[in-house]
């Protein structure tokens, strides 16, 4: 068998560098980060705004917008508990974390019996995947089929928008990657501890899907 002389070693090596350097890299999971949360209603108006932090498998939402309803929420997946917080009254509730209200929360859509490909775009600075989602809903005593759309970037474990049948638009902009405080998460120690979820919620509408 013939040895590789210097100068094709050499070669061969340059090349399997360059090779190295030109194979793509996977783009990095984002776990830790911030977000605005923009609610847009069918109209085109903005209905909603709210702080979004994200550490991990924990995620807290401070409504700012609508400024009479101001409430934070904490959901600890991990520990499958859920933390209500009203500062207006200074109380807070921890109860289980009900995985409805959650993705409600998050403005996610019912789980989906049937999903298709539509095409890819880019939402807040992310390459996403657009999927419409097909779901059946009660309608007038019938079941009727109808479609949600999500844009999902491989970086982030939430979609950065949800647009619902009715034309409803849940968006993530201003996405900053760093690690929340972790005080973020828990309740704050100067409130209060309510004994039922009643005691916490404002008696506002706007809350009632909440």
């Amino acid at each position: 068998m013939k040895r590789m002389s210097l100068k094709n070693a050499a070669a061969l090596a340059v090349l399997v560098l360059l090779i190295g350097m030109a194979a793509p890299v996977a783009a990095q999971k984002i776990t830790d980060f911030s977000a605005d949360q923009v609610v847009i209603g069918a109209k085109g108006k903005v209905e909603q705004e709210s702080k979004l932090s994200v550490a991990g498998d924990m995620v807290r939402i401070d409504k700012v917008v609508p400024a009479d309803a101001k409430m934070s929420f904490i959901y600890r997946q991990g520990l499958k508990q859920a933390v209500t917080i009203n500062p207006g009254k200074k109380t807070y509730f921890e109860g289980p974390l009900d995985e409805k209200s959650f993705s409600a929360a998050l403005g996610l859509p019912a789980a989906a019996s049937a999903e298709r490909s539509a095409g890819e775009e880019t939402v807040s600075g992310f390459p996403c995947i657009k999927k419409d989602l097909d779901m059946e809903i009660d309608f007038k005593k019938a079941k009727k089929t109808v479609t949600n759309t999500v844009w999902t970037s491989d970086r982030l474990g939430i979609p950065l928008r949800v647009k619902t049948y009715e034309g409803r638009v849940t968006e993530l902009r201003n996405v900053k990657e760093g690690k929340p405080d972790s005080a973020l998460f828990e309740a704050p120690k100067d409130f209060k501890k309510a004994g039922a979820l009643k005691d916490v919620l404002p008696s506002d509408p706007f809350l009632d899907d909440e």
